[in-house]
């Protein structure tokens, strides 16, 4: 017979067994309580921990146009993250991009929309997804870094790119064109919109569009049975042709995108697109030149703000958000900022 002191050590023994191998007790055992000899762990933790805290914050203050203390407190918390020229190289930061990419894609996936609103999603830098309940566009839907070393990983590109219906790109700068994007929306055959002279004979998908005064083009987006109408702009960046995009969705919505204008030459067709288009949504970056002015000829109902934080700019041209609210202190119109991964709907 097996004696009582026996069974109370076995029993003890399986007890530690299934508590110090549990899920909890093996989670606390790796996260170390000090990292004396380890500053880079250190500063990746730290990093890993302030992006998260911030999106949880920034998703109890979502995207508005009157923005709070805790919300603004959020967004230059990655202000400062993503000026730490420390951090740029590192998984901490690269996993912060990927999760914001997925964020978008695990929203693409369950959203419905009534026929009367779009959904704005914001990616890395200028690069947004306009939903809507028959189409979904894409702006300038880059993966960031370098080709050799992008921040997004292959096959989460291509799951976002599945959920998109076209293209538009702005101009050849790397930070709006990524020629990888742009070949998977071709593999899908899906239409790619770009002003003349990018990746020539790449593709019969890749659509070049420009012309002296503006263009006006029907899309046809067959897989959706729908059409866009399409304004093509002409305006540059100093002297870079910038295709700047006016689009407009099946449901009479339309949504201008700016990619880099900043020729202040374009005034004078600038002045006059409230005369020729009515713009509901405009994507503007937020080094705009003369942005009253623009606003002013343009007359949007609303504004979104981008290309903060453009991590392959030095630290002086990363544009901030705390700068972006700054830039666009004495614009009356509404105005969102927003930061990667985060979406704003616009109703009609």
């Amino acid at each position: 017979m097996m004696n009582t002191k026996y069974i109370f050590q076995t029993a003890t023994l399986m007890g530690c067994v299934l508590f110090f191998g549990s899920p909890i007790f093996a989670q606390q055992v790796r996260l170390p309580l000090n990292y004396w000899r380890n500053p880079e762990g250190m500063l990746q933790e730290h990093a890993t921990l302030l992006f998260e805290q911030a999106h949880v914050i920034l998703e109890k203050y979502p995207p508005s146009a009157t923005v709070g203390d805790e919300r603004k407190l959020a967004l230059l918390s990655l202000d400062a993250l993503l000026h730490d020229v420390r951090l740029d190289s590192t998984k901490a930061f690269t996993d912060h991009v990927e999760k914001r990419f997925q964020h978008v894609l695990d929203k693409l996936e369950k959203e419905t929309l009534n026929n009367n609103e779009i959904r704005i999603h914001q990616l890395y830098n200028h690069g947004y997804i306009i939903k809507t309940p028959s189409v979904t566009i894409g702006f300038d839907i880059v993966r960031g870094g370098r080709p050799q070393h992008p921040f997004v990983s292959d096959a989460l590109i291509q799951s976002v790119v599945s959920q998109c219906d076209i293209l538009f790109i702005s101009h050849e700068h790397g930070d709006h064109a990524d020629k990888s994007v742009a070949q998977i929306f071709c593999d899908q055959n899906k239409d790619v919109i770009a002003p003349p002279g990018l990746w020539d004979n790449m593709s019969p998908n890749i659509k070049y569009l420009r012309g002296e005064d503006i263009v006006t083009e029907k899309m046809d987006i067959p897989a959706k049975e729908k059409t866009l109408t399409v304004k093509i702009f002409p305006g540059h960046q100093d002297s870079v042709m910038n295709n700047v995009y006016a689009v407009t969705t099946p449901e009479g919505i339309t949504v201008m995108h700016t990619g880099d204008q900043s020729n202040i030459g374009d005034m004078q067709w600038i002045s006059c697109v409230s005369d020729e288009i009515e713009v509901d949504v405009f994507l503007v970056h937020c080094w705009m030149p003369a942005i009253e002015k623009v606003v002013a000829g343009i007359k949007p109902k609303l504004i979104v703000v981008g290309h903060e934080n453009e991590m392959e700019h030095t630290i002086d041209h990363r544009e901030s958000y705390w700068l972006a609210f700054r830039c666009f202190a004495n614009v009356t119109v509404p105005y969102v900022v927003m930061t990667w991964g985060e979406s704003f709907t616009f109703s009609r």
